[in-house]
């Protein structure tokens, strides 16, 4: 899971403009600055990184709530 939880820190930073080292991997996303289309841009790479299908994984709202809750999620998927 630590690989996943690095790709998603770093995609994050980069597309909030922010250094790896200043996430918080629980802070909640919408803290770090991550609103609604930059959070569609995660959830796509998601889809096409991981192969994961979204709309059919019955991911929550809890699952996206910050990194390490994307991580756990996309982990849990994955080994579905």
């Amino acid at each position: 899971m630590e690989k996943i939880e690095t790709e998603l820190r770093e995609r994050i930073a980069g597309i909030l403009s922010l250094e790896t080292d200043g996430l918080d991997m629980e802070a909640p996303l919408h803290t770090l600055g991550l609103d609604s289309m930059r959070m569609v841009e995660i959830l796509v790479f998601i889809e096409t990184h991981y192969g994961i299908d979204l709309m059919k994984s019955g991911m929550q709202r809890e699952d996206i709530a910050s990194i390490a809750a994307l991580a756990r999620s996309i982990e849990r998927m994955k080994s579905a």
